[in-house]
């Protein structure tokens, strides 16, 4: 009936924080007690430490005993979603609704991104399990040799029995990208890819996110196909972007950027999606731009510069048809050192062309968005005191928006989107060209 959260700091992996539900049957939205272990809690709270060293930005760690209507926001990033949901709920012989959330909880949150992570999940893994390798022999888990590259590529049979049983999925979110097969793999220094986890900290050469289409139809291919592009436009654009994304036989290879390999230590940031930040304890929810704008003005430590971002972001979502724009696929990185700000861009693509239709899901509020066509002028007016500088910012960004076509056709993203683009780039880019300086 209790939950304990580790967290990565300074090298290790610390009990920090126990979850009790009053009724574990009610899931996520049930009642529940939340509280910092007395230990932690004395070596970290305080003025000069307790928000970096909380799991998240609304839990600065301290002595309080939080008595809650639903669970912490912060949990819904750390639970199975979406494709990887329905492979535990297989593993694990459930069926979906509340009452499967605990047990998803307790198995499903031993890797997770970012830094926080469930003991229980971790305990529950048995490195004497025995699994298939490649060549069709079994081998217990610390012994495992890993897959060749194209092993996975391919889907060997081996591979998927082995991915399945390692509840590799990555979380995500109950919508229309959550339901895209997403695996956590780690790469050694042999050149083997193995389950995240599984691997010693210094055997790790790198992190990844491995992407598969949603489906078996072309447009389910050429959506992630362009996602590869799309990424280097938006580097081009000067959006914070990590590293190149590499399409393979259609996986998509996307590096981490919530681990960083250095000298044989593995450091592991905090990533809380925006949602989390803003408070959301729900799936599928429909949140407004402004709602999740307020968790980055008060927790981000250049507030003004990742407000920019984020509507510099939801701009080039808006001209390129990135309809599927929630508030989980937008994170924060949190630093040891106290220091909170804007993750880099992921989940961007051309979402417009999945074939079962997606509506814009996160919207700017009342006359500043008309039926999913923001109208910026009004979005500069969401935020007093600001607006000058963010009219300065997007009429440069307008600029840029100008060369975009260009930038696009560089980028090898497919000429059929650049068309289907073109006349969203002159609106947007006229919009903003036009935003007077007073």
């Amino acid at each position: 009936m209790t939950a304990t959260f580790e967290i990565y700091r300074y090298g290790t992996w610390q009990p920090a924080a126990v979850l009790t539900p009053v009724d574990e049957q009610a899931g996520l939205g049930g009642a529940c007690r939340f509280e910092y272990l007395d230990e932690y809690a004395t070596e970290n709270a305080g003025p000069g430490s307790s928000a970096a060293a909380g799991l998240s930005c609304r839990y600065p760690a301290d002595f309080q005993q939080y008595q809650l209507d639903h669970w912490p926001s912060f949990v819904l990033d750390l639970l199975p979603g979406g494709y990887g949901r329905r492979q535990w709920l297989e593993q694990l012989n459930l069926q979906d609704g509340p009452a499967a959330e605990w047990p998803l909880l307790l198995r499903g949150a031993a890797y997770p991104p970012g830094n926080v992570r469930v003991a229980e999940a971790v305990a529950a893994k048995n490195p004497n399990t025995l699994a298939p390798a490649a060549l069709g022999d079994v081998v217990p888990m610390k012994d495992h040799p890993g897959f060749a590259r194209a092993d996975v590529i391919s889907r060997n049979e081996a591979f998927v029995e082995y991915a399945f049983q390692q509840g590799i999925h990555a979380a995500g979110a109950s919508d229309v990208q959550g339901v895209a097969p997403k695996l956590l793999l780690a790469l050694d220094q042999g050149g083997a890819w193995h389950a995240e986890g599984r691997l010693a900290d210094e055997d790790v050469q790198s992190h990844w996110l491995m992407k598969r289409p949603r489906g078996d139809r072309a447009a389910d291919r050429k959506v992630l196909r362009n996602e590869a592009a799309y990424m280097r436009v938006a580097d081009k654009l000067g959006l914070k972007v990590f590293a190149e994304l590499k399409w393979e036989e259609d996986n998509l290879f996307v590096p981490r950027f919530d681990r960083r390999v250095c000298g044989g230590k593995v450091e592991r940031y905090g990533m809380e999606s925006l949602y989390s930040a803003a408070g959301v304890a729900e799936y599928g929810a429909r949140v407004s731009h402004e709602t999740l704008c307020n968790a980055i003005e008060t927790y981000c430590t250049e507030p003004e510069a990742d407000l920019i971002e984020y509507i510099k972001r939801d701009i080039v979502n808006v001209v390129l048809g990135n309809k599927d724009n929630h508030g989980r696929n937008t994170a924060l990185l949190r630093c040891e050192t106290g220091i909170v700000k804007l993750a880099p861009l992921f989940d961007f693509a051309p979402m417009y062309l999945d074939p079962e239709g997606i509506a814009r899901v996160c919207r700017w509020p009342g006359i500043a968005e008309n039926a999913g066509d923001p109208e910026w002028a009004a979005v500069v007016e969401l935020f007093p005191g600001k607006e000058r500088t963010l009219r300065a910012a997007l009429r440069d960004f307008g600029r840029q928006l100008r060369r975009l076509p260009d930038i696009m056709r560089v980028s090898r993203v497919d000429d059929d989107i650049i068309e289907r683009c073109d006349p969203f780039i002159e609106t947007h880019s006229r919009q903003l060209l036009e935003l007077q300086e007073t």
